[in-house]
């Protein structure tokens, strides 16, 4: 397992990840498209919707860092969306640039998932450790 001062490193690098990619949606919306979600037709208002909604948990999960208690819950969150996405590009491998990276897109949001969940049981750990007072 990890410990506390690791679980604010990953948190961080998520966070950042989430609040770039976010942002690059709700600012410029073709190049997300053209770089990243080059799934199906595009539409500038979708990816925007995307865009915000990556910006809001990238900054949850900044916050986050310093907020112990906001942890599993948003890592749980993050499962639960990662592993739709999963299920959602499944179905539609055929839309991406090629099938290959469509099952590779599909099998990375996957592993998001997986990880997503597991981070959320370490973050239990240590939340329970910080309340019993084992925590340094």
């Amino acid at each position: 397992m990890i410990g506390e001062k690791a679980m604010k490193g990953i948190l961080a690098a998520i966070a950042a990840y989430h609040v770039i990619t976010g942002f690059i949606a709700l600012v410029a919306p073709d190049t997300f498209f053209d770089q990243i979600g080059t799934y199906g037709l595009e539409n500038s208002h979708y990816v925007g919707d995307v865009g915000a909604f990556l910006l809001a948990f990238g900054i949850a999960m900044g916050i986050a860092v310093v907020r112990p208690a906001w942890r599993a819950p948003l890592l749980w969150l993050g499962a639960l969306w990662y592993g739709f996405h999963a299920i959602n590009h499944a179905f539609d491998t055929g839309e991406a640039k090629s099938e290959g990276r469509g099952w590779a897109d599909t099998l990375l949001i996957a592993f998001g998932a997986v990880g997503s969940a597991w981070l959320a049981r370490v973050a239990e750990r240590l939340n329970g450790e910080r309340d019993s007072g084992s925590l340094e």
